[in-house]
């Protein structure tokens, strides 16, 4: 999973990109969006890596100066994204942090339910819906009416924070989810669509999984 201090961006589409050569002998590589003037750079060698009107994922980080510098290990084509595979290399990733995440959940947010384990909603996100944008996941288990209850979540770096929240039962978030990646078809280059969910969604590549947004 890529750093929290990485930006994604989902359905971009790749435009006035070039090369140049800078002074260390490397290569600078400049794109941006169809629609904005925004621009996107990294350095590599001259061999070109993003292809003109492509649709990509990508991830990038804002350094000092203020430039965009996209993180080659999170940018990937939006038409080779494999649902079932992102989904289940989420779910990897996810358990490699399980011990951390329940750590913080258990820390940080307080109910009332007793009827089994549940997760506040930025911990239920990272635990069970990374493969999809925070939003979407939010929304889906609305739809589908997942079981979930009021809570209040604190940040143990602001003693006076208490937060109203949503916190959601642990039993069922994976199946949930691994039904809606499953019943997902491309409803455009860079869309699924679901009859399990009333929206079109991503399904992020797993060069661009991140628990970010």
């Amino acid at each position: 999973m890529k750093s929290r201090d990485l930006f994604t961006i989902h359905d971009l589409i790749a435009s006035n990109y070039t090369i140049s050569r800078l002074p260390s002998g490397k290569y600078r590589h400049q794109f941006t969006p169809a629609t904005t003037a925004t621009v996107y750079e990294f350095e590599a060698n001259a061999t070109p890596v993003v292809a003109e009107g492509e649709r990509y994922n990508i991830g990038y980080t804002v350094d000092p100066a203020g430039r965009n510098i996209v993180d080659l290990s999170a940018l990937s084509l939006t038409s080779q994204v494999n649902p079932m595979l992102s989904f289940l290399a989420a779910q990897h990733i996810a358990q490699g942090n399980f011990s951390i995440e329940k750590a913080k959940n258990d820390q940080r947010v307080t109910h009332s339910a007793t009827d089994g384990y549940y997760w506040g909603k930025k911990y239920a996100w990272r635990m069970f819906g990374t493969v999809i944008a925070k939003s979407a996941f939010f929304e889906y288990l609305e739809e589908i009416g997942h079981p979930s209850v009021p809570c209040i979540t604190r940040d143990p770096d602001l003693p006076y924070s208490n937060d109203e929240s949503t916190a959601y039962k642990e039993i069922g978030l994976e199946t949930a989810m691994r039904n809606l990646v499953a019943s997902a078809v491309r409803a455009s280059p860079a869309y699924f669509k679901s009859p399990l969910y009333s929206k079109k969604f991503t399904i992020k590549g797993i060069n661009a999984l991140t628990d970010k947004k």
